[in-house]
């Protein structure tokens, strides 16, 4: 803290226009001066003391006994009657409170007789020119030490002020956005250096806000003292702006303006959406992880590539195990949306309520239970990419009208909340074939059938690409080899007949599972149809429509001729195969007959 001492007396501009100081004490008129010319300056007055007053008085009666006493004084005292009863004399008093003043009070009070003159530095300076007898009312000891003391707690005040404000100042010149604050009036009373940029205008402070920014909009909501967003252009760029109330005491001070340029946010949301990516919101497959030689299975691949290129919501459909999912990451992987999330969710694996929260996301305290600070839903974290939504057809009746605003309007309402977040999601849904058995029956809405339905693709079943059984099965047995570190064997042309024989109502999860199983259990060099009637595929088999598995076989799209070439190729009896595939040895013999001949 610096302190500097200056003798300056008068109300002159120009003399008290060079003082620079944060807190300045002074006395009389000076101190009024001061005050006036310099708003900014905290002025301490020194204000006279009974004490100082009445020894002025004292000196001045012994100066003139017989005398007529002229009091000029910026003071609000006691009436002149009471000071002349105190000191015995006759008393005038003339209150001034500049300079000119002063002159015109001497003036006066010579006048009217007086003959001796009471009063601070400038009337004395003013009674020595004119040759006039003076007492100088001189400031005791304890009211300058008072003064000096209230000076250095005022000091102490401002400069805990001036850091307060150079930290909110660092704070809001450090903020990504522009910001106002405004005045209940609609004054401008403090803003940072965005918003002059943004604004063109600096200072700031001081300015109406309707000079700056203005919505007609808007002004309902500043006379209610209402929370208010909108998205505006100005000076060529997009911004969020945000309307919050300041309160003090419980009443509305004015308003907080938030100026967010939407690029920015976008560029946000990006950057959060790419650390999802990294928690796991990926597609992990591509076109090139599908291994097939039928030819309607590589129709439906370049169907799908086509699919990829296009924003259009795609069905597919296929009974379990068909590769839905697959096809759903790959077309993700092929389209524009490819660095963005893929988000994948089971509609049959969660109830109503759950599934409706995970979707769409909740508030703090949107329900009991819910998280504190709510919870963003999938087709928030899709934003921008894709969200898959599997076993659609199993989706509740309720959440299905909700899904279908979504994509009508392109928005999300979080339960709870007020207020609608858009996004952009392209949405890939999976069923078997049942959902159009639920359409029929009311229990999936035709509507969002046909939203979800634009593009459409039927994934065939593994029984009806025999060709693939081997090479897929080939593919998984060396994948899993590799994985559990284990030697891979080599398939024989007779173990692949084996496992073209079986109907696979699981299809490729069920091919899988028996690669990985033989990877595991083999112990063979070579893998024939010893080694594949070892897996007991049948035993954890799905039925279909409760059927027996030999059943199922019969009815599987094989010809005689087929059959007899499995045979021939199989190794094995006439007996073994016919155990294998489910039929008698008559039957098998029958079916062989035009072949042998």
């Amino acid at each position: 803290m610096a302190v500097s001492t200056t003798h300056i007396f008068g109300t002159d501009p120009q003399v008290i226009e060079p003082l620079h100081a944060d807190i300045i004490v002074a006395r009389g008129i000076t101190a009024i001066a001061i005050a006036l010319q310099k708003p900014s300056v905290h002025v301490v007055p020194i204000n006279w003391s009974n004490a100082d007053l009445l020894s002025a008085l004292s000196q001045a009666k012994a100066a003139s006994p017989d005398g007529h006493i002229g009091l000029i004084t910026n003071e609000q005292l006691c009436e002149q009657e009471e000071l002349a009863t105190l000191v015995g004399l006759d008393v005038s008093v003339f209150q001034v409170t500049d300079q000119n003043d002063v002159l015109e009070g001497v003036s006066t009070l010579q006048k009217q007789g007086c003959t001796m003159f009471v009063g601070g530095l400038t009337m004395c300076r003013i009674c020595e020119e004119r040759n006039l007898p003076f007492i100088h009312v001189k400031t005791g000891y304890q009211a300058v030490v008072h003064a000096v003391n209230e000076a250095v707690g005022a000091a102490r005040s401002l400069d805990r002020a001036q850091t307060r404000g150079n930290l909110l100042g660092t704070l809001l010149n450090n903020a990504n956005y522009a910001l106002l604050a405004i005045d209940s009036s609609g004054q401008i009373i403090a803003g940072n250096r965005q918003a002059e940029n943004l604004f063109g205008k600096s200072p700031l402070e001081g300015l109406p806000v309707e000079d700056v920014y203005f919505s007609s909009r808007w002004a309902e909501a500043f006379n209610s003292g209402n929370q208010k967003e909108e998205l505006v252009t100005i000076n060529g760029q997009q911004c969020l702006v945000t309307q919050q109330p300041i309160s003090m005491d419980e009443e509305k001070a004015g308003f907080l303006y938030t100026f967010q340029n939407a690029e920015a946010i976008r560029q946000t949301e990006h950057k959060i959406r790419t650390e999802l990516n990294r928690k796991g919101l990926v597609a992990r497959y591509s076109f090139s992880d599908i291994v097939t030689q039928n030819p309607h299975m590589q129709a439906l691949v370049q169907k799908a590539r086509r699919f990829s290129q296009v924003p259009g919501t795609v069905l597919l459909l296929g009974e379990t195990g068909t590769g839905k999912e697959l096809f759903a990451q790959s077309i993700h992987n092929a389209s524009a949306r490819a660095k963005e999330p893929f988000v994948a969710v089971n509609c049959a694996a969660l109830p109503e309520q759950l599934l409706e929260s995970e979707l769409f996301g909740y508030t703090d305290g949107a329900f009991t239970g819910a998280a504190k600070g709510g919870k963003a839903g999938l087709f928030e974290l899709a934003h921008k990419g894709t969200l898959f939504l599997d076993e659609i057809a199993e989706m509740p009746i309720v959440v299905q009208a909700k899904l279908l605003r979504v994509l009508q309007e392109r928005e999300v309402r979080k339960i709870g909340a007020d207020m609608v977040i858009p996004v952009d999601v392209r949405i890939i849904s999976a069923a078997n074939n049942t959902i159009i058995d639920k359409v029929r029956e009311g229990k999936f809405r035709l509507d969002l059938f046909y939203r979800i339905s634009l593009l459409s693709l039927q994934l065939i079943p593994l029984r009806e690409r025999l060709e693939d059984i081997g090479i897929l099965f080939r593919h998984f047995v060396q994948q899993y080899c590799r994985r559990h570190n284990l030697k891979e064997p080599l398939l024989t042309e007779q173990a692949i007949a084996a496992l073209n024989a079986f109907p696979w109502p699981g299809n490729i999860r069920e091919l899988r599972n028996a690669a990985e199983r033989l990877a595991i259990l083999n112990t063979s060099d070579v893998v024939t149809v010893q080694e594949i009637d070892l897996l007991d595929i049948g035993s954890t088999s799905l039925r279909m429509h409760d059927e027996p598995l030999k059943q199922i076989r019969r009815k599987s799209k094989v010809s005689d001729e087929e059959l007899y070439q499995q045979f021939l190729t199989s190794g094995l009896s006439r007996e073994a195969f016919a155990k294998q595939m489910g039929l008698s040895r008559t039957t098998l013999w029958r079916k062989f007959a035009a072949f042998e001949q």
